[in-house]
């Protein structure tokens, strides 16, 4: 505790130099900030272009292979993210296997978007193949996982 007290003295001295120096050359002090702040700002948005890129490829993607609108597209793009098609391609395939039609599969996607990036063969068919395994048919099959894809 008493290092604390002691730390937040110091802190406490500190702002007061800070400001007392602030205060003595502001042009001095508002150009060195003034470069930190553009330094620091090139960085954020270095990030957010890298943050973008992924889900920018995300709202294309969903577009194009699903005709979903960009509205609904960069909705979807909040919730999930990914920079190749390998993996969501890998599920639209095997629910195009199973038989569902691209309007069935946009109703999935959009209750449950993290669909596209799980493991088409290791987690999905699986899934799929035991409710077949249990009598269930195509259209079945396609009626339940639209209205219950979780």
């Amino acid at each position: 505790m008493n290092s604390l007290i002691l730390h937040g003295r110091r802190l406490v001295e500190f702002q007061k130099c800070f400001k007392l120096r602030f205060a003595a050359d502001p042009l001095l002090n508002a150009s060195a900030f003034s470069n930190s702040f553009s330094s620091a700002s090139a960085a954020a948005d270095i990030s957010l272009r890298d943050g973008r890129k992924g889900q920018n490829f995300t709202v294309s993607y969903l577009v194009d292979s699903l005709g979903l609108t960009p509205k609904l597209a960069q909705s979807i793009s909040r919730k999930v993210s990914f920079e190749d098609k390998g993996s969501p391609d890998s599920v639209l395939s095997l629910f195009r296997s199973h038989g569902f039609t691209n309007s069935q599969i946009c109703d999935i996607i959009t209750d449950y978007p993290q669909l596209l990036i799980a493991d088409a063969e290791k987690s999905l068919a699986p899934k799929l193949q035991f409710l077949q395994s249990r009598g269930a048919s195509r259209s079945e099959l396609t009626e339940i996982l639209t209205k219950v894809p979780k």
